[in-house]
């Protein structure tokens, strides 16, 4: 199969589509495993357009699509500073956001996402990335690790009403 895979810079005018394809990934990789109530009440508050706006204007934020052959197959989310989602390493370059649709799963576009958070990384000068992964998402993990990240730590993240342990997992570059 020759596909082509592009990642590039989502815009403020790509809200519809960001907006559309976080609820769309987020229910395909937590509606099987999770409360369908909680997944329902995390996208409610975190994938809104206010929200997602919010976050694509922030400087120290950036979002990407990954395109195979022209279709949005998945997107990624990085941040920096004060734009972490947590405080362990200040200094340190977070992945918030890695997800691929189901159907682009296999074809290599979470690896493309990854070796662009990698290198803005790098570009930024950072030594560390982290990154959240749910205690029970086996196959993320796996993904992380063949990129050498380790679990270091864990952290508690709300899934609507409901607790659940994400390791936290580093990477030195």
């Amino acid at each position: 199969m020759n596909q082509k895979i592009r990642i590039q810079p989502i815009q403020t005018d790509d809200i519809k589509q960001l907006i559309d394809l976080s609820k769309q990934c987020f229910h395909q990789t937590f509606d099987s495993c999770r409360a369908l109530n909680d997944v329902n009440t995390y996208i409610k508050s975190a994938y809104t357009q206010e929200k997602l706006q919010s976050e694509l204007k922030t400087a120290t934020s950036r979002m990407f699509f990954a395109f195979v052959d022209n279709q949005i197959a998945g997107y990624l989310k990085v941040n920096w500073g004060m734009s972490q989602t947590e405080t362990k390493w200040p200094s340190a370059f977070e992945i918030q956001r890695i997800y691929v649709l189901k159907q682009f799963q296999g074809r290599h576009v979470g690896s493309e996402l990854m070796i662009k958070a990698i290198s803005l990384a790098k570009e930024k000068h950072f030594r560390r990335i982290w990154l959240g992964v749910w205690e029970h998402n086996d196959k993320a993990q796996k993904f992380y690790h063949y990129f050498g990240f380790k679990a270091k730590d864990e952290h508690i993240f709300m899934m609507g009403d409901t607790p659940q342990r994400d390791l936290m997992m580093v990477k030195d570059i």
